[in-house]
């Protein structure tokens, strides 16, 4: 068969007829556009209540996120309330839709060996997540703590670790 001389609009009809004629495409499995998230993170966040580390393991099977978070004072000598309240583990949980992560950080009250074990806390943000090889990203969260209360304006860089 001869195409030359087609006219855009025919070339993309022959271009279209094998799809239509029981061609299978297959689809890419998991999020279009994003990296997968899966491994070890870690990264201070900073929000109204001050500094904390923060360390995440996660998985991802498709656009499903998945696991655990944890959280420590920058300076674990501090001693101060708040300082202890940011000495937790947790639950992390989420999903990517194009580049975009939703996530939301739980830590229960009572979880064994919290040292605020009557505190409840729960973050929530978003962060974007660039294409395939991302080692960094960056996300913004807000939540509270049953305890101290609001979380406001968080910014957590965070970088895959080896």
């Amino acid at each position: 068969m001869r195409f030359r001389n087609l006219t855009p609009a025919a070339a993309a009809f022959v271009a279209a007829v094998p799809i239509a004629c029981g061609t299978s495409v297959t689809m890419p499995s998991g999020p279009i556009g994003a990296g997968s998230v899966s491994g070890l993170w870690r990264g201070t966040g900073i929000d109204s209540q001050g500094a904390t580390v923060v360390t995440w393991s996660l998985t991802q099977t498709g656009a499903a996120v998945s696991g655990t978070v944890k959280t420590q004072a920058v300076d674990p000598n501090d001693g101060s309330c708040s300082s202890c309240h940011r000495n937790k583990s947790g639950t992390f949980s989420g999903s990517i839709d194009g580049t975009t992560m939703t996530l939301t950080m739980h830590f229960a009250a009572g979880a064994d060996g919290d040292p605020t074990p009557a505190c409840t806390t729960t973050l929530s943000g978003s962060a974007s997540v660039p294409g395939n090889g991302v080692n960094q990203l960056t996300a913004v969260y807000t939540g509270a703590d049953s305890c101290e209360g609001p979380f406001l304006n968080g910014n957590l860089p965070m970088t895959r670790q080896p």
